[in-house]
């Protein structure tokens, strides 16, 4: 007769996740996720299957609730104000929080090697591209910005800084910096 699951699946995960956050995938060892979740070795693998897996799952589960661009502006109309506001929640996550940003994180360390986070890592990409081209778009058609220019490029610029505000979150950057490198990254869109 199979034994029950004595613990609670989703408070385990949430645990494994804030350790993978905090140290990454590879600094990550089982006798730290054991600690965290206060779920034996044995039972860790019995519910979720490996290390790897679990990182997966942790990863999925981050991107499901994590307070996103997207979702942080979408009360507001696409266009220049938008990317202001995206960039603003950006820095204030950036200056708030150390870990940066789990997906980001996950990226960096290993979508060189891995498949699977490249492909995350595309994902990631394109929705932010597709967010800020909406925007520009947007912004083009209501003239605050100037009209004719690569929409696509500007996209990818922008999505390229708002990841480099991600990873800068490691290095406990100052205010200051922040403002600076933000409102520069605005400047190259504007008229």
């Amino acid at each position: 007769m199979a034994r029950t699951k004595e613990f609670d699946g989703d408070k385990a995960l949430d645990c494994a996740l804030a350790v993978f956050w905090k140290k990454g995938y590879e600094a990550t060892s089982i006798q730290d996720l054991v600690e965290a979740t206060g779920v034996n070795r044995a039972s860790l693998y019995d519910s979720f299957g490996s290390k790897r897996k679990l990182y997966e799952m942790a990863l999925e589960r981050f991107g499901a609730s994590a307070n996103n661009i997207a979702h942080g502006t979408e009360a507001m109309e696409p266009g220049v104000g938008r990317i202001r506001a995206a960039f603003q929640i950006a820095a204030e996550q950036t200056l708030a929080d150390v870990r940066g940003c789990m997906v980001v994180n996950a990226i960096v360390e290993r979508a060189a090697q891995d498949r699977k986070l490249r492909t995350v890592g595309r994902s990631a990409r394109a929705g932010l591209d597709k967010f800020f081209a909406t925007s520009l778009e947007e912004a083009e058609r209501r003239g605050e910005i100037r009209a004719g220019r690569d929409l696509r490029a500007l996209a990818q610029f922008l999505t390229n800084a708002l990841f480099g505000l991600r990873v800068m979150a490691k290095t406990m950057p100052e205010p200051d910096d922040i403002r600076s490198i933000v409102s520069t990254t605005l400047s190259v869109i504007e008229n």
